[in-house]
């Protein structure tokens, strides 16, 4: 449990993300420990905070990862290591990639083009990950269009094709197996073909690569795993359990209690949608005693906060407020502050909400 935020009273500023940055010290030596390719740490999830990052290289990662310009500016203020862009820079961005990342991740020729001449510009060269869409249907070029797209970016000044990356999941929900992996290999071996010379990085997924790394499904190839949620929260994206021998409790989320009355656990009145255009259902419990935290949908992903409280309960929430049912979870009064475990969703919506301190310990 993150000492940083525990469940309790007092002066502390609220809501907060309480993270124990030495359970993310440990699960990432733990996965290092497990794994060949290099590690490197993913902090979107944290919006770039240098503290997690910091912790994350402490355990051995060999980077650090982000998918915002912004946090990888900060990150390179704060941090002297490898910095990955994983989002493909817009227009206004490529000066500050060029100057901060040590890669980026990239799959259209008007962005390599646009990278090339401020890197030319510079007298500098910026290296790049080449995209590989094999399935996931996010970003990425398709296989079979890679060819044309790693010509484009040879001949571009400036520009070094350092390797190719590749992901799936988190858009079309596609399970990452040694088969669409190697999709991403069969190109390494047509680009290093091309190229003359071996491709320093093969990105080969995120968290939800680590079983095929663990269970040695992974392809020998793939020198890179890019980890954000295995290292923060202990967890496996592809089939949301704990990952065995990871801790789960390095975050928690503590909202403070700012209304506390007993109410009928059904509303009343003719209804429509809420305030994000959906039809919430209740069930009728009768009268229940209910609190209301300071905390709400614009701050967090509410439906995947986990109370750690025997008997709260979370009904639903607003914009700007959680309603949670707390009947059965002994004395809760104004003031008082509860604690919920993050999952991903919630936490990088947290971590990013100007609303919502982020503790560190």
């Amino acid at each position: 449990m993150a000492p940083v935020a525990l469940e309790g009273s007092g002066e502390a500023e609220f809501p907060v993300l309480g993270i124990d940055s030495g359970a993310i010290e440990r699960n990432a030596a733990r996965i290092v420990d497990r794994v060949d390719p290099d590690v490197v740490g993913v902090t979107k999830g944290v919006c770039g905070d240098p503290r997690v990052a910091r912790a994350m290289l402490a355990g051995g990662a060999a980077g650090i990862a982000d998918s915002r310009v912004a946090n990888v500016v900060g990150l390179r203020e704060a941090l002297q290591c490898d910095l990955l862009l994983l989002r493909a820079p817009m227009g206004t961005e490529c000066s500050a990639v060029v100057e901060n990342a040590t890669w980026s991740m990239e799959s259209e020729a008007a962005t390599l083009r646009a990278v090339s001449a401020i890197s030319t510009d510079r007298e500098v060269v910026h290296r790049v990950l080449v995209a590989i869409d094999v399935g996931d249907r996010r970003e990425g070029v398709l296989p079979e269009e890679f060819d044309e797209l790693l010509e484009a970016a040879i001949d571009l000044p400036g520009v070094e094709v350092s390797g190719l990356a590749t992901h799936v999941g988190s858009f079309g929900g596609v399970v990452p197996t040694r088969e669409n992996v190697g999709r991403l290999v069969e190109l390494v071996e047509r680009a290093e073909e091309r190229l003359g010379r071996r491709l320093a990085v093969v990105s080969g997924g995120s968290t939800n690569a680590l079983g095929l790394a663990f269970e040695g499904d992974l392809p020998g190839q793939v020198t890179q795993l890019r980890v954000g949620e295995g290292i923060l929260l202990g967890t496996d994206p592809v089939t949301g359990e704990a990952i065995p021998g990871l801790e789960t409790d390095a975050i928690e989320l503590v909202a403070e209690v700012i209304e506390c009355k007993r109410k009928p656990s059904l509303p009343e009145g003719e209804r429509s949608r809420d305030a994000f255009g959906q039809e919430p259902a209740f069930a009728d419990r009768g009268v229940r005693r209910r609190a209301i935290l300071a905390l709400g949908r614009l701050d967090c992903a509410i439906g995947e906060l986990t109370p750690l409280r025997e008997g709260v309960e979370v009904i639903g929430a607003s914009s700007d407020h959680t309603v949670v049912d707390v009947a059965d979870a002994g004395s809760v009064e104004v003031g008082d502050t509860l604690a919920f475990r993050p999952g991903y969703a919630a936490l990088a919506r947290a971590a990013a909400a100007p609303s919502v301190a982020v503790a560190v310990g």
